[in-house]
């Protein structure tokens, strides 16, 4: 099963060093979008009780973040099941939008549909429904909620005490819850994962219409697939050939069981 972890296929350096003695976390060049969150965003959140790592210190001329080291890791198994991984997600999407904020800009883009598509090689039936579940994109990036936009196992960590926290934020956006429920689930997930998780959602947030959150989260996986390749082809990436592979024996069934769910 390959990761969708997207901001750890990017150009940044992520290193373990110290500072002032105490351990922490380097990133450099982090986006404009991060750098600026953790000097603006991360205190609101923190105060609303969404848990992100301490910003220790920050250089602007070379975008560097020094941030507080999260020791304990998160499986991709914690992620599905921990409830205070949802309400945390729940509670940044309940959040108001400020929109002096720096956001990224997420859409759908024909062009990496098109490179995805060339890389993959896929059989003439399951291009023909990728691009077909292509038009219904737009629904990931119309709502104004606000969402982490990289939600992956790789993003998260563990306080010594247990607290979780979600600590990369260059993906920081809106658009649809989805975009964050995608990534709890396992690879390509079916269609009874993305049931399951729309109404674990609604159970937080209870004006949720959960039908269509299933839809939005089934569509945002073939989307976050769009995105890896056109990440990993563009920094060069080695894992890239296995990505490709992965993708390429898993889609084609994966794609017929998305078409009969979306109808």
């Amino acid at each position: 099963m390959m990761s969708d972890c997207l901001a750890k296929m990017g150009a940044a350096r992520v290193r373990r060093t110290s500072f002032h003695g105490i351990e922490c976390i380097e990133k450099s060049p982090s986006s404009t979008v991060e750098f600026l969150f953790y000097q603006y965003v991360a205190p609101v959140f923190r105060s609303a009780g969404i848990a992100i790592p301490e910003l220790l210190a920050c250089d602007a001329e070379t975008q560097t973040l020094t941030l507080e080291y999260i020791p304990h890791a998160m499986s991709q198994h914690e992620l599905a099941e921990r409830r205070d991984v949802l309400t945390t997600i729940t509670r940044i999407h309940q959040y108001p939008v400020d929109k002096h904020w720096a956001f990224k800009n997420h859409h759908w883009m024909q062009n990496k549909t098109t490179n995805a598509l060339d890389l993959l090689k896929l059989p003439s039936e399951s291009v023909a429904i990728v691009l077909d579940i292509e038009k219904y994109g737009s629904c990931l990036f119309s709502p104004q909620t606000l969402i982490s936009g990289d939600t992956n196992a790789g993003n998260w960590g563990i306080r010594e005490q247990g607290e979780v926290v979600l600590y990369d934020w260059e993906r920081f956006s809106t658009g649809s819850p989805a975009i964050d429920l995608a990534p709890l689930i396992k690879g390509m997930g079916n269609i009874s994962d993305y049931i399951h998780i729309a109404k674990r959602y609604q159970e937080v947030s209870p004006s949720t219409d959960a039908a269509a959150l299933a839809q939005e989260i089934a569509i945002c996986k073939l989307w976050i697939v769009t995105e890896v390749l056109d990440i990993l082809s563009r920094n060069h990436k080695a894992d890239l050939s296995k990505y490709i592979d992965w993708y390429r024996s898993h889609l084609p069934t994966w794609l017929t069981q998305l078409r009969q769910f979306l109808g």
